[in-house]
């Protein structure tokens, strides 16, 4: 019989927020700064098309989306899609190979 798939539990940005300041002893407030100042940055270096990179997690960048013709999905009509820019991340090798491990 095949393997059953579990479902993938989500963790919401106050969740992980509550666990950090659950583990770390510091205050939930003192955390939510912290994190919120750490997308903000993060999202600054992509919207300058920089990257960066955490070691053990993986590396936040930009990646370059060509122009290219499209249909659109109820008239079949050709669309032209400009060239634009999407946020990408490439996990490291030691997150891939802990979560292969699980």
């Amino acid at each position: 019989m095949a393997e059953e798939k579990e479902k993938a539990k989500t963790k919401t940005k106050a969740d992980v927020i509550d666990q950090i300041a659950e583990r770390t002893g510091v205050m939930r407030r003192d955390v939510e700064i912290c994190f919120e100042t750490l997308i903000d940055l993060i999202t600054e270096t992509l919207v300058n098309r920089d990257r960066i990179e955490i070691r053990g997690l993986g590396v936040f960048k930009t990646k370059k989306r060509r122009e290219r013709i499209a249909r659109h999905p109820k008239t079949g009509a050709k669309v032209h899609v400009p060239e634009r820019y999407v946020p990408a991340f490439k996990p490291s090798k030691i997150l891939k190979e802990k979560v292969e491990k699980r």
